[in-house]
């Protein structure tokens, strides 16, 4: 999906913020995805997410799902819609002064 470089440059940010903060240094493995091409017009972003299921639940790419992005944009929508609403409901927790 990506160029040499930019796959250097990902690893370089996640290593220098990701892997600090979670205290994770050394201990994530990269892989690299070449099965997955962005089309024209499409959003590398969505092609991202939906590579990262399919990875973390070792299923395979078919070229078949590339006709399913609307479908998937809408079902990420859904997703980061419902949780920007459970964020944003007010806590009705009681806190002593």
């Amino acid at each position: 999906m990506q160029s040499e470089w930019n796959y250097a440059i990902i690893v370089k940010s996640v290593g220098g913020v990701i892997e600090e903060l979670l205290e994770l240094m050394d201990a994530v493995g990269y892989s690299k995805v070449k099965w997955c091409r962005q089309q024209d017009g499409s959003s590398c972003g969505v092609w991202w997410i939906a590579a990262l299921e399919m990875m973390l639940n070792n299923e395979p790419w078919d070229d078949c799902i590339y006709r399913l992005q609307p479908y998937l944009r809408m079902r990420f929508y859904h997703k980061a819609i419902a949780f920007v609403v459970k964020e944003a409901v007010p806590c009705s927790c009681q806190f002593p002064m």
